[in-house]
């Protein structure tokens, strides 16, 4: 039976116009499928779904459902809201698509703002009951002040629906934590750094970004990994910690790399939306000598396939 136990929070296609790219969001979503990754559509980070409309969310969602579901997990990732009203609108738009499972955020963190505990709770207890679907959680500190453990398994004993916890930002203290916190079985979701560990220690699966670019090399490593192939998948962790390290010169935000390797290797719909605005032609050149000279297989094989010398 086939475990799905990565998850990536995919790009969305655009044209050089600006306009969803819809083919080439179908052709983009073949990636996860071909390396048994499931998918969180329209994040605010790497999905640029600050920058849509309600109608392009609405379009990313169903073809995200029809190209995917049945094949891998097909889950959504609303971007985060101020109000329970505006966050149950955008949650809405892929319950309706058909999504398996909705990510939610607590309130934004705009302006300072960072909820007490009892404005946290509050938040919820008005907004799950209105939500007709599985929930996962994703108690992102970037987003403000990240709940205590003790806030979490709290909100889960509450909120049965959460079944999910994507948790990409807490150290491996708060992780062991939790799991002693928690009163039932709950899917736990860790980022790809330190995930050696943390798989080790009970996480379920690792989700994150950096699956847009590599699909098949978090593939290769995290089948090692589950079987039993430590010494092998440490060599292909340290692979991708190499890659992180490199396109983290250009990732206060994960757009910037990803949009600029889909134009490096020719795949289609890498064009980037404002506020983001495109390298010039030297930073491209200089950010795919870089790539290339990582050495990984798959960056590659790509460049291969682009025509590019390698």
């Amino acid at each position: 039976m086939t475990t799905f136990n990565l998850y990536c929070r995919n790009a969305t296609t655009f044209t050089p116009d600006g306009s969803f790219d819809e083919e080439a969001f179908r052709q983009y979503l073949q990636r996860f499928i071909d390396a048994r990754i499931g998918v969180y559509l329209a994040s605010l980070g790497s999905g640029e779904s600050g920058s849509m409309t309600l109608d392009e969310l609405r379009r990313v969602y169903r073809i995200g459902v029809e190209v995917c579901k049945g094949r891998i997990p097909v889950h959504a990732n609303p971007p985060e809201k101020m109000s329970v009203r505006e966050t149950f609108e955008h949650v809405q738009l892929a319950v309706e698509a058909g999504v398996e499972i909705v990510n939610v955020y607590g309130p934004a963190a705009w302006h300072g703002y960072q909820p007490t505990p009892e404005e946290f709770f509050a938040f919820f207890d008005e907004l799950l009951p209105k939500v007709k679907a599985p929930v996962a959680f994703s108690p992102n500190a970037g987003l403000g002040r990240a709940p205590t453990a003790a806030m979490l398994a709290r909100l889960c004993e509450k909120h049965p629906q959460i079944i999910v916890l994507n948790l990409l930002t807490q150290t491996d203290e708060y992780f062991v934590e939790l799991q002693d916190r928690l009163t039932r079985e709950v899917q736990l979701n860790v980022p790809f750094m330190g995930s050696m560990e943390t798989m080790l220690l009970g996480a379920t699966a690792v989700i994150g970004a950096e699956m847009n670019m590599l699909p098949k090399t978090h593939r290769r490593y995290m089948d090692l990994f589950t079987d039993g192939r430590h010494a092998e998948a440490a060599q292909v962790y340290a692979d991708i910690a190499r890659f992180n390290r490199y396109v983290g010169q250009w990732r206060s935000a994960h757009p910037r790399w990803i949009k600029m390797m889909m134009t490096a290797f020719k795949i289609p719909g890498g064009m980037i939306r404002g506020p983001y605005v495109p390298p010039a032609a030297e930073e491209q050149q200089r950010f795919v000598d870089g790539l290339l000279a990582l050495g990984l297989a798959e960056i590659g094989e790509a460049a291969r396939e682009a025509g590019l010398a390698c």
